[in-house]
Formats: C-alpha cells, sequence, structure tokens
C-alpha cells in the first residue's frame, strides 16, 4: 500500500472515529433533555460518566470496522456489504463494551444513550459513506483527483474489461484511451500514452507477444501498471504479494480467514472452553463416576487423530465402548454405513447402555474442551478423523478440511451429523464453513448445535 492509499484509508477512519464521539454525544443530549428516553430512571448523570465509553467506541469502532474491510474503494462499495460489514463490528463493539461492564465494573449511566448509540452510529456511517461517494465521484469526473487511465490489450479483451466494471469503478479508473498491441506498434502506443498524460496503464491481455516491454517502460516513467490476471497458472484465488529474500512472491489462499479473524476465534475458543469447563465440571464428574461404575477400562478414551495440517494430536472423550474397542474394529468393517474413507454404524455392538446415552447427547465429548484450550482444537471447525481414516482421504478437495483447526462442532453436526450417510456430503459441509469461515458463522453454529444436542438430531 502506498502512501497515497494509506491517507485515503486513514483519513476515513479517523472521520469516524470522531463522528462515533459526535455521536455518543448528540445521544447523550437526546436523553438529558428529555426527547427521548427508554428507562425509568427520571436523572441524568453528567456526561464526564460517559468518557470511558468514549475512550472504547472512538479508537475501536474505526479499527472494528478495518477489521472487516469496510474501507476500501470508496467510490464502488455496495451498500449491502457496507450494512453487514457495519453490523459484524456493532456486534464486536457490544461484546466489548459489555465486557468493559461485567468484568471492569464500568457503569452505563443510560441504556437509552447506549441504544440510541447502536441504533443511529450504522446511519451515520452510510451517510457518511454516500456524502464522500458523492464527492469523490463528482472530483473524479471534474478530472480534480485520481489517475487517468489507458487500456492496453486486444479489442476482445478491453471490451470485457470494462463490462465487468461498475459504473462507479469506471468514472474512478478515468480511461481515456485504448491501444490494441496487435494492430499497434509497442513505439506508438508509448508515444501516444505520454500525449494522454495518463498516470495508470492496465495491460488487460498480459500475455498478447505485441506488448513486448512496454510494461517495464512504463513503470521505468513512473507509470502506475495494471496487470490483468483472471487466473494464474490454473489458481483462482485473489492473492497477496510478499517478499521472500530479495524477491517478490504471490500467495494464493482459498480460506477467507485472515488475522484478525484467527486472533478473535481463539480468545473465543479460550473463554468458552474455560465457562465450559466451569460450568460442565460437575457433570463431568457425576459422568466419570458413572462410566467407571458400569464398566471396565478407563474413564478417558484416548486417541490420535488428525488436526490442522495432519499434525497429530491425542482426542479426550468419556470411554463410551468397551475397553476393546479397538480390537473388535476390524471386524465390523463389513457393517459400516458411510461411503467413503470414514466408519460409522448405527447399531455399534461395542458401545455401552451408559456410553449410548453420552453419544446421544455429546456428553461424552466434555473432556475435548481442553483440547480447545491447550489450542488443539477449536469450539467450531471439521470433527477431527481419527488417523487411519485421514490416510485413506485421496481426493484433495476432500483434504482441504485439513486446512483449518479441527473443532467440536460444525455445520456437519447442525444438518444431521450420522444421518449423512455420504462422505462427499459432509466435506461439502466443511468446505461451505471454510469458505463462509467468521466470527458470526462461529457463533450462529454455536447457538444452532444447542438445540440440535438437545433433540439430539442425527446423533447415536
Amino acid at each position: 500500500m502506498n502512501r497515497k492509499q494509506e491517507i485515503t484509508k486513514d483519513a476515513p477512519m479517523i472521520v469516524d472515529g470522531a463522528l462515533m464521539g459526535i455521536t455518543l454525544w448528540g445521544c447523550y443530549l437526546l436523553r438529558s433533555s428529555g426527547l427521548i428516553h427508554l428507562d425509568f430512571g427520571t436523572t441524568v448523570a453528567p456526561f464526564a460518566h460517559y468518557y470511558w465509553m468514549l475512550a472504547v467506541v472512538v479508537p475501536l469502532t474505526p479499527l472494528l470496522l478495518d477489521m472487516q474491510r469496510f474501507y476500501g474503494h470508496s467510490a464502488s462499495q455496495k451498500l449491502d456489504v457496507l450494512l453487514s460489514d457495519i453490523a459484524k463490528a456493532g456486534l464486536w463493539l457490544a461484546v466489548i463494551l459489555g465486557f468493559c461492564t461485567i468484568f471492569g465494573r464500568l457503569e452505563v449511566p443510560s441504556r437509552t444513550v447506549l441504544l440510541l448509540f447502536l441504533l443511529l452510529s450504522p446511519l451515520i456511517l452510510l451517510t457518511r459513506v454516500v456524502l464522500t461517494r458523492r464527492v469523490l465521484l463528482y472530483f473524479y469526473s471534474l478530472g480534480r483527483i485520481g489517475e487517468r487511465s489507458v487500456l492496453v490489450g486486444t479489442t476482445k479483451d478491453c471490451e470485457a474489461f470494462v463490462r465487468g466494471l461498475s459504473t462507479a469503478e469506471k468514472v474512478e479508473l478515468q480511461i481515456t484511451q485504448r491501444f490494441d498491441p496487435t494492430l499497434e506498434d509497442v513505439q506508438g502506443i508509448r508515444k501516444s500514452i505520454r500525449q494522454h498524460t495518463a498516470g495508470r496503464v492496465i495491460f488487460v491481455s498480459p500475455e498478447c507477444p505485441g506488448n513486448e516491454d512496454l510494461p517495464e517502460t512504463c513503470e521505468a516513467e513512473g507509470l502506475e501498471v495494471w496487470i490483468h490476471a483472471p487466473n494464474i497458472n490454473g489458481l483462482l484465488g485473489v492473492p497477496d504479494i510478499l517478499s521472500a529474500g530479495r524477491t517478490r512472491v504471490l500467495v494464493f489462499r482459498i480460506s477467507t480467514a485472515d488475522f484478525w479473524y484467527g486472533i478473535l476465534k481463539r480468545i473465543m475458543d479460550v473463554t468458552g472452553a474455560l465457562l465450559g469447563i466451569l460450568l460442565l465440571l460437575p457433570a463431568a464428574l457425576v459422568i466419570a463416576a458413572v462410566v467407571k461404575l458400569t464398566s471396565e477400562g478407563p474413564v478417558i478414551f484416548r486417541q490420535v487423530r488428525s488436526g490442522k495440517r495432519g499434525r497429530r494430536f491425542t482426542i479426550l472423550k468419556f470411554r463410551s465402548m468397551v475397553e476393546s474397542a479397538p480390537q473388535l474394529h476390524a471386524g465390523l468393517n463389513a457393517e459400516n454405513e458411510m461411503e467413503g474413507p470414514v466408519f460409522k454404524i448405527s447399531k455399534d455392538p461395542r458401545v455401552t447402555p451408559f456410553g449410548a446415552f453420552l453419544r446421544s447427547t455429546s456428553l461424552d465429548e466434555i473432556p475435548q474442551l481442553w483440547n480447545v484450550l491447550v489450542g488443539e482444537m477449536s469450539l467450531v471447525g471439521p470433527r477431527p478423523l481419527p488417523d487411519y481414516e485421514t490416510e485413506r482421504i485421496e481426493k484433495s478437495a476432500h483434504r482441504r478440511r485439513l486446512s483449518v483447526k479441527p473443532g467440536l462442532t460444525c455445520i456437519w453436526q447442525i444438518r444431521g451429523r450420522n444421518s449423512i450417510r455420504s462422505f462427499e456430503d459432509w466435506v461439502q459441509l466443511d468446505l461451505e464453513y471454510i469458505d463462509r469461515a467468521s466470527i458470526l458463522l462461529d457463533l450462529s453454529i454455536l447457538l444452532q448445535t444447542v438445540p440440535a444436542v438437545l433433540f439430539r438430531r442425527g446423533a447415536r
């Protein structure tokens, strides 16, 4: 990102932070004036009691929005996408404010002020974006800001590129001319580019032999060079450009997860695992005692499974089968009801009577909260398979489920679990999660897991 792009991004962030502070103050004035009040209090505390909220809202709101990639191309962002970004950032802001009140013991003087702020701030942000867009498009149309662009490529490629642009993007790019290297010589194109005082050259037919050294020449002259790359060696992902020593590398990632998502997901995992262990500890002690009294063998069943990138780890479960279950496995292969490399049967003779109850209620998986706490698993992610089943997965697309950390629950659990008999269908649900990964999706899956467990949908 160059300095101009940094300023283009940082300026709206600073403005939005200031607007959030002003909005909070305005909501306080509405409440203190008596025009709007949703709480029962008759007196309103001085605004000094809201300073801690200002200290949270002003700096964190732009940062949370930036984590949702809210600050992109201001002239071409779609409003529905922006509203979704605002909603996600608002959810996290509400969670942070909640943590401050619960764990920091900070007071929210008026619920009316807080509710008004959460309702009005999205409108304020969208209004700022719309006004910014109109101003930018106006100055783009006058040629006061931005760089003029020229296209270099075949007629067919130029037309296809322009058709793919939105109206706002066409104004922002300011395309003044097109040049076809198959019909014009390089010297003539270079001369014309200089005459058009263009600041950006977009090569839409990068493999065309007529380009010759034109991209390098344009770059040497200080022009901004864009290379149209619909795919590179068949890779369709959006690449990042990184440095490796003195060379540049293109990094392709299919997963949409980013750095901040990983950080927030880990925070949620640790918090959720600790709360789960504390809340379920009494039940776990009772289950451990019953397992020990009703069947021979250890209370905890340990099995090597495949984690992220296939790394092996030992999963923990309350034992629900007889102690000799691993030795009896080979004799049951003929009864496998799943299509593919995994093994599932509806009435497994190795399961103990109490173990059947544990499996149907998913209580056997309580010890896996420890796997989550130590970072071997996540609350949400594809279920980890035993090592010997993972080795049987041959399709590359199927092995992509190993690209993320395994979890306690995922889409497979809330859409039928063991009622799904095809491993292909199971993997597609896992890949759907990987492609849509977000904190909101994780929270949604966790909430939907509760009724799925209570009503034992697909459990056995």
